[in-house]
């Protein structure tokens, strides 16, 4: 069956700064995962971006919010933001750099940032209207990994070591209990009844039940086996500015096993691990053995040291030795 239409793709070129998309058209939503230099984004999905994922804010993982933001004014939106404090900070010295004196005139937005600081999730919304002024909303304990999650999909995170804390991030989309379209018509059902048995055959509880239409009882398993299918869901990753550790391995492989695609740095050839070590960062090799212990099914590689230039061949034929199927 057809995977769920998700479309996802880096920002830049590996060598430019770090940030990944992922574009969820048939639910509205558009995320990013960091927010370096996006000039090469079209302004009218950038206007269209809901929600935002930072690793840290390091200047190419942050810089271009007041691209992101320039683009939002004049239409009335929320976006989210999720992150690692003082995230919630670095947004609010953001916006307090420019002048809202003429705020009454324009579309509201709400930038709501949560923020994970030492085991809880604070909540803070910063409203055009209230010259974004920084309002602290709540805060709650974080003993869960997801940090984001609604019907369809979820976000789930880990603290790795960059010198600094910062965080990585796995896209979820949830497995789906679809309708199969021919053989649905054969049920005398109409409008809104779809919906309710779709709900009542999405609930396990239900699964030594019966489910009655015009009358007639149709049991939990001959409805689900006859007239449904699952589509399978999707994982996508997104790892960037760590070092190699036996801690952020393990934190990592944890996180991302089983991704569909792992979106991961490798800035550094294997020859460079010195270097690598002592700015915090991965090597190709490093990078491939996270992967292949992982099993992620294909592996896309960026964030690749400037030393190199546009020289991007080199690093992923040493990838390749590794882990064959990257790109």
């Amino acid at each position: 069956m057809a995977l769920p239409r998700v479309k996802h793709y880096l920002v830049n070129e590996k060598y430019e700064d770090p940030g990944l998309v992922i574009e969820l058209e048939t639910l509205g939503d558009y995320i990013l995962f960091d927010v370096g230099n996006i000039n090469k984004l079209d302004r009218h999905l950038i206007k269209r971006i809901n929600k935002i994922f930072i690793t840290h804010t390091h200047m190419d993982h942050f810089i271009g919010f007041d691209h992101l933001l320039r683009n939002k004014l004049g239409k009335a939106q929320t976006v989210d933001i999720f992150g690692i404090a003082p995230l919630a900070e670095n947004v609010y010295c953001k916006l307090q750099g420019y002048t809202w004196n003429l705020v009454e005139f324009e579309p509201q937005i709400i930038f709501n940032v949560k923020q994970w600081n030492e085991g809880l999730f604070e909540h803070y919304s910063l409203d055009l209207k209230k010259k974004f002024a920084k309002d602290f909303i709540k805060e709650e304990k974080a003993d869960t990994d997801v940090i984001y999650e609604n019907e369809f999909y979820k976000v789930r995170y880990a603290i790795l070591d960059h010198k600094i804390w910062i965080m990585g991030y796995t896209f979820e989309y949830k497995d789906r209990l679809l309708f199969k379209k021919d053989k649905i018509k054969e049920l005398p059902l109409k409008g809104k009844e779809f919906g309710v048995l779709k709900e009542w055959l999405s609930n396990e509880k239900n699964r030594d039940g019966t489910f009655k239409i015009q009358g007639e009882e149709y049991s939990y398993e001959f409805l689900k086996n006859e007239y449904t299918y699952i589509q399978k869901g999707m994982k996508i990753s997104y790892i960037t500015d760590v070092i190699y550790s036996e801690e952020n391995k393990k934190k990592i492989v944890n996180l991302v096993k089983g991704s569909d695609v792992l979106y991961c740095e490798a800035p550094f050839l294997a020859e460079d691990r010195e270097q690598a070590s002592k700015v915090y960062h991965l090597t190709t090799e490093q990078t491939a053995e996270i992967a292949k212990e992982a099993d992620v099914k294909k592996l896309v590689v960026f964030h690749f040291s400037r030393r190199y230039g546009k020289q991007t061949d080199k690093i992923l034929q040493e990838i390749k030795q590794f882990f064959p199927n990257v790109e």
